[in-house]
């Protein structure tokens, strides 16, 4: 882990880098929509936060820490949220008209976004991987024109995968919540989300080498990812333990935004940038294992090497 860390320390300008781009292409994909649906953006955001859903995290939490949660409450405001959040995407106003469309074009919305969320993924992995093998660095929009190819191959095979067990872990708690709800009527609420932090981290856990052996490897993007899937069980244990951390961290920073930031904006930043490089670690931690797993040698700082550049800068050799 300290490894790791060191690794993403020593390339912070990459983890901004990514940032800026991911930010850049998030108010692209806006601009796009807003201009092509007109005001059904607006609305489909007014939907978010008419529902309140913030309001229900919060409570949800302050009970469980204050003792006073009680699990029929929880479910009479589950049910209310969902009943309200149905409500709200019913009178969404779009020309063509019918809901089933209203849901349709919020579940493209969210996959657009999903797709685009990983776009500097493989940039982002092919910086890192040369830090590691050659303590070097070449210019970030370098690697983001040269790797289009590897680029759109990952992030598409990777949404293939990942979105419909994404799905299954969140219904699937759910499922155990209700479960739970009818066994044990007290605290059920704890279990389930303990559950899908273990099975989220599983799930991560299990693709944790696909995006290093995209890089490394110079096969075809579905060969690198057989590789990593395969690869992966022999070091699962290592990986899982470091990844469960990085989520539970990313939880914890998530529910106390929730819990006291009031202001839409701040809350997005609070939790989105923490949580954005805690990630950019778990990158690193994935490299780190990949690496450590085939036996490679690597760099996990800066090291000034006899006849580099930065090795002549720092004893003023021209």
């Amino acid at each position: 882990m300290i490894k790791s860390l060191s690794i993403a320390s020593f390339n912070w300008k990459v983890l901004f880098k990514s940032l800026f781009c991911q930010v850049l292409v998030l108010v692209l994909i806006l601009a796009f929509v807003v201009t092509v649906f007109g005001g059904l953006a607006t609305d489909i955001l007014n939907v978010v936060t008419a529902s309140g859903i913030a309001d229900f995290i919060q409570q949800t939490v302050s009970a469980i820490i204050d003792g006073t949660f009680d699990s029929s409450v929880f479910t009479q405001n589950l049910n209310g949220l969902i009943s309200n959040i149905q409500q709200n995407i019913g009178s969404i106003r779009h020309p063509w008209g019918g809901m089933t469309l209203s849901y349709i074009l919020v579940f493209v919305t969210m996959l657009v976004y999903r797709l685009f969320v990983a776009y500097t993924d493989v940039t982002v992995a092919c910086q890192i991987e040369e830090f590691m093998t050659s303590n070097a660095e070449r210019p970030f929009l370098w690697f983001l024109l040269k790797k289009q190819g590897r680029t759109w191959g990952f992030i598409c095979l990777q949404l293939v995968l990942t979105l419909p067990l994404d799905i299954i872990l969140l219904t699937g708690s759910i499922g155990l919540y209700l479960l739970f709800l009818v066994a044990f009527r007290w605290w059920t609420i704890i279990p389930a989300m303990i559950i899908l932090v273990l099975l989220y981290a599983a799930r991560q856990t299990m693709f944790a080498f696909c995006l290093p052996s995209v890089v490394c490897e110079e096969t075809s993007v579905r060969q690198a990812f057989k590789k990593g899937l395969s690869q992966i069980a022999f070091r699962f244990w290592h990986v899982f333990w470091k990844t469960l951390i990085i989520m539970c961290l990313m939880l914890v920073i998530s529910l106390v935004g929730v819990m006291f930031v009031g202001n839409g904006w701040a809350l997005t930043a609070v939790v989105t940038v923490p949580n954005f490089i805690l990630f950019f670690v778990l990158k690193c931690v994935n490299f780190v294992e990949y690496f450590e797993s085939n036996n490679r040698p690597y760099f996990h700082k800066r090291i000034a090497i006899d006849g580099m550049e930065r090795y002549n800068k720092k004893r003023k050799i021209k």
